[in-house]
């Protein structure tokens, strides 16, 4: 026990050591700004990957709220208005669901979407059972 305490202290200093000496400092740019009255051209903007969305396919007993709370997810049930809106091309009402969905989770809302979103759960009527669509939903989401 005491070898392995030896052990896992010996360690601990060399991750501390060699981390901190592989940290490199950046020095400020300190030359002077070009103030001459040169041209100027439109800087074209590199490419830059654009990471896939996550996907979520939709199990037996799933609801929007259950998704939206799962940590990969948003980890929080009243942001499930935004599962809805990033998948409003399949999806007819919030309360419907098909087991197989393949739903998009978006992660580019804004906090101000985000915010409204969890708004307009809190402001979600209770659930009433239905097996058809709605035709006029509660709440404009």
């Amino acid at each position: 026990m005491k070898k392995m305490l030896v052990m896992a202290v010996v360690l601990a200093v060399a991750v501390i050591a060699f981390g901190c000496a592989a940290k490199q400092t950046v020095k400020p740019d300190t030359t002077p700004a070009d103030t001459g009255m040169g041209e100027v051209e439109e800087a074209t903007p590199e490419a830059t990957p654009v990471p896939e969305g996550l996907k979520y396919v939709v199990k037996k007993g799933d609801t929007l709220w259950d998704i939206s709370a799962m940590s990969k997810i948003y980890n929080d049930s009243f942001q499930w208005p935004l599962l809805f809106k990033a998948n409003r091309d399949q999806i007819e009402d919030p309360d419907i669901i098909e087991v197989g969905q393949s739903l998009d989770v978006r992660k580019d809302f804004s906090s101000a979407e985000v915010n409204d979103a969890i708004q307009k759960a809190k402001d979600t009527p209770p659930y009433k059972p239905h097996n058809a669509p709605r035709k006029k939903l509660p709440l404009k989401y």
